[in-house]
């Protein structure tokens, strides 16, 4: 009788003809990644935001014409590369992640690297964006709208400051030779906070520079 090997996808229990079986290109991830604590921060952090959201809304509702005129005098530019700029760092997480758990961790570094460094160019181009916006009178007492533009984009750069901060405690993981296990908490932490970072600026972009003017 002839043994016809059969195709990969089909020899889920591996035939004698086909050899051992592959390794699996990553290792499996059982759980939700981070801390059940990280979590509850989590999603107590975006309540917060949540909360800040629908009162400006409430606040455009009842003056949109200087929420409108307001949000005009934008430096909608920055905004737009700002947004572009978490949304690569994000990618640059997720590839991170990916190559930590592969235990490539020359490629983690590098990748890590690539999303600090975005951290970097958001917050240099938001402290110019605040220069120019101050420097033509516009203060967080102007009017309500910046008042609100400066809370909400100023809380988020802390929240940007604070996981550049996790990034960065990340990145000096890919140096150590240490085990997966070991280094999963505080990796996959930094990766969930800064997703969450990302999530916020794309909420307050067009909420605060687009859907007000």
């Amino acid at each position: 009788m002839i043994q016809r090997e059969l195709p990969a996808f089909l020899d889920v229990g591996g035939s004698p003809a086909a050899g051992p079986a592959r390794e699996p290109r990553t290792k499996v991830v059982e759980g939700v990644p981070g801390e059940p604590g990280l979590w509850v921060f989590l999603l107590g952090d975006m309540t917060i935001f949540g909360v800040f959201f629908v009162v400006f809304l409430w606040e455009r509702r009842q003056d949109p014409s200087e929420f409108a005129e307001s949000a005009a005098e934008l430096f909608q530019p920055i905004g737009v590369v700002n947004t572009l700029v978490l949304l690569v760092s994000s990618y640059l997480v997720v590839l991170a992640l990916e190559a930590h758990r592969r235990n490539q961790r020359e490629r983690a570094h590098q990748l890590v690297n690539g999303a600090l460094l975005c951290a970097f160019v958001f917050a240099s181009l938001k402290a110019v964006e605040y220069s120019l916006e101050l420097n033509v009178g516009h203060t967080p007492g102007s009017n309500t709208f910046f008042t609100f533009y400066y809370v909400l984009t100023g809380v988020h750069l802390l929240h940007v400051a604070l996981g550049a901060l996790l990034l960065f405690l990340w990145r000096r993981r890919t140096h150590r030779a240490t085990e997966w296990s070991t280094d999963r908490g505080l990796v996959e932490a930094a990766a969930v906070y800064w997703h969450m970072v990302d999530l916020l600026w794309v909420v307050i972009f067009p909420l605060v520079y687009l859907v007000s003017a």
